[in-house]
């Protein structure tokens, strides 16, 4: 399956709305299935389109310079853990990941597609199933350089200056799975530049060292 970029920013955009809809009893056309279960959510789409809101909220990150608050816990930059495939990722990504992963499994995803939190289990479910994942606004999930299978179905898109894509830091040995691509915007909104609508908005500018490519997918 392939998909154009567009239309995964789209799709991961409207996440956020059709989960909103569902808290207050309404569906949202195109929504095969929901999950919302101790603090992670998705959606399953038609043809099997998996898609996983993180937060639109650059404060939620922000609660200490060394500590994130994932599902409601804290984890160090440095915390790790063994995922399914034997590679070593972040803790609280991997938990994450973790809680979705019997979703996804079960609905037999296809494609993947995720922001911000979302990003990063988009990453670790991807090379777990071998499906084709898009990341936008993804923070770092694995620890070391040696690569793991199926790294080749994983894009990440993050803007440069996106505070959540530069954590966990490089310097204690953590990095993306698969491709990145950096968008360098021209003017920068603080505090807001994370969010889907301004990553929507960053796809038409320049990009640092590789271009973004219009769809991806196998």
């Amino acid at each position: 399956m392939k998909l154009s970029i567009a239309h995964c920013a789209d799709l991961v955009a409207g996440s956020y709305t059709a989960v909103k809809h569902k808290k207050r009893g309404r569906l949202t056309k195109g929504v095969v299935e929901y999950f919302d279960d101790k603090g992670a959510q998705a959606l399953m789409l038609d043809h099997n389109v998996m898609v996983i809101p993180g937060s639109n909220e650059l404060l939620d990150w922000m609660r200490n310079v060394n500590v994130y608050n994932i599902l409601g816990k804290k984890y160090k930059a440095k915390s790790q853990a063994k995922s399914k495939t034997g590679a070593i990722l972040h803790s609280g990504f991997n938990r994450h990941a973790n809680l979705l992963g019997i979703f996804a499994k079960e609905h037999d995803a296809k494609f993947i597609i995720g922001h911000s939190l979302g990003g990063a289990a988009a990453q670790i479910l991807g090379s777990w199933m071998g499906v084709p994942a898009v990341g936008f606004a993804s923070p770092r999930v694995k620890l070391g350089e040696r690569k793991v299978k199926n790294e080749r179905l994983i894009l990440n898109i993050c803007r440069l200056d996106d505070f959540v894509t530069h954590v966990p830091p490089s310097e204690v040995g953590f990095r993306r799975l698969g491709k990145t691509v950096q968008l360098i915007p021209p003017t920068t909104n603080p505090g807001l530049d994370h969010s889907m609508p301004n990553y929507i908005k960053a796809l038409g500018y320049d990009t640092l060292d590789e271009k973004l490519p219009k769809t991806w997918g196998k």
